[in-house]
This record gives C-alpha cells, sequence and structure tokens, in this order.
C-alpha cells in the first residue's frame, strides 16, 4: 500500500507540474505576441520630425530624524531645493505626541534630480536616517518647434522624528519577514489542496490497475495458454 501511495503523490506532482509548464509557456507566447502589435498611429515623416521626447521623472523619499532636528533638516531642504533651481508649492507639518512630522513637495528641474537626491538623502542620514526610495522614470513627447520650456520633475519627501524608545529592531524585522511567510503558507495550501485529491484519485486507478485488470490479464494469458476460456461475471 505504500508502494502504490507514493507513486500515486508522485505522479499528482507530476501531472501539476505539466499543468502549470503548459500555462507558462502559453502566457510566454501570448506576451511574444502583444510585442508584436504596434499600439502607436503611424506619424508622417514631419510630425515625427517635429516631435521631442523628455523624461519627467517622480521620486518618493521617506525619512525619520532624531528628535529635535524636523526644523533643521526642513529650512535645509527649502535651501537645497533653491540651489538646484527648484520650488516647494507644498509643506505641511504636523506636531503630535511632542515629535513633528511632515511632508514635502518639491518641483526640480529633471536635469539636476539625480544630484538633488543624493544631497537629500546625505541630509537626511546627517540626522536620521532614509528608510525608503522610490523613482519612476516617464517619457513624454513634446513639440521641438515650439517655445521650449524647461522640465520640472516631482519629488516627494515624508519626514518624521522618532525618539529614543522607538520601535524595536525585532518588531520591524517581523513586520519585514509577515508578508513573505503569509505569500508561502498561501502557496502551500493550494498546493495541498490540488495535490491531495489528485493523490488520492490516482491511488484508486493504480490499486485497481493493479488488483484487477493486471489479475485478469494474466488470467487469460494463462487459459489461452493451456486452451481454456475464463469467464468474467457473478457466480451461479
Amino acid at each position: 500500500m505504500k508502494k502504490e501511495l507514493a507513486l500515486a503523490v508522485v505522479l499528482s506532482i507530476a501531472l501539476v507540474a505539466l499543468v502549470g509548464l503548459i500555462n507558462l509557456r502559453n502566457q510566454s507566447q501570448e506576451y511574444q505576441d502583444s510585442l508584436q502589435i504596434n499600439p502607436y498611429k503611424k506619424r508622417s515623416l514631419a510630425e515625427m520630425q517635429s516631435m521631442s521626447v523628455k523624461q519627467v521623472i517622480r521620486e518618493n523619499i521617506v525619512g525619520e530624524l532624531q528628535k529635535g532636528f524636523f526644523e533643521i533638516v526642513v529650512r535645509e531642504l527649502k535651501n537645497l531645493t533653491s540651489i538646484h533651481g527648484g520650488r516647494m508649492p507644498r509643506l505641511q507639518m504636523f506636531y503630535e505626541s511632542e515629535v513633528w512630522k511632515g511632508e514635502l513637495t518639491c518641483k526640480i528641474p529633471t536635469d539636476n534630480v539625480t544630484s538633488y537626491t543624493f544631497e537629500v538623502r546625505a541630509l537626511i542620514s546627517n540626522h536620521g536616517k532614509v528608510t525608503y526610495i522610490s523613482i519612476s522614470v516617464t517619457e513624454i513627447e513634446v513639440n521641438a518647434t515650439a517655445q521650449q520650456q524647461e522640465t520640472m520633475s516631482d519629488v516627494s519627501i515624508s519626514l518624521k522624528e522618532i525618539t529614543e524608545g522607538g520601535q524595536s529592531p525585532l518588531i520591524s524585522q517581523l513586520g519585514a519577514v509577515v508578508p513573505w511567510l503569509t505569500t508561502s503558507l498561501i502557496w502551500i495550501a493550494q498546493g495541498l489542496i490540488i495535490t491531495v485529491p489528485l493523490s488520492f484519485v490516482l491511488l484508486a486507478i493504480i490499486i485497481m490497475i493493479e488488483k484487477g485488470i493486471i489479475p485478469l490479464w494474466k488470467k487469460q494469458i494463462k487459459s489461452k495458454k493451456s486452451g481454456t476460456s475464463v469467464t468474467v461475471g457473478p457466480a451461479t
């Protein structure tokens, strides 16, 4: 019985893997087919020559500051923004539980965004730490013949002061691990839901073949060799 059960489990896993491989190949083929479709309308040569491509960058920077340095960092960020030819159209600050937090939105010329980002990161790191940075780049088409305006990119900065007895490292590590554990458990549960019933079905088929079909087949071979026939049916 152990032999049949092991064979059924192996066959079920192989069948699930085969189905997954077929689906993966189909998705890959659909993706390749989609790449061959041109989503853009045909343009005349004059239109294409009159258009130019520019990049617009959007950034999000999140940082934590030591208590008492929020005002200093905000003042320095205003100076950095002016030095790089930008402006700060939005500033929100909140004071709660004896600590400051706030959000800044800065408009920076795209050509200066890279150096601005590194200097902002260094400034925050001098008085705390940077916990998150995201950067997205979008290409836009502009009319090359029209009056050119400097492309401005958006940089959002979120800052908050933290006290000395902040969140413990253990809790932070657990918070980072929990999503991975949840995803792994979901995959394991889905695998068990598919594999276990399939294993029992294959086990029943194996037992039927081994206990029913194979012995009957052997009897028929023996009866042909001995010259007698074997009748399968209920006994009278």
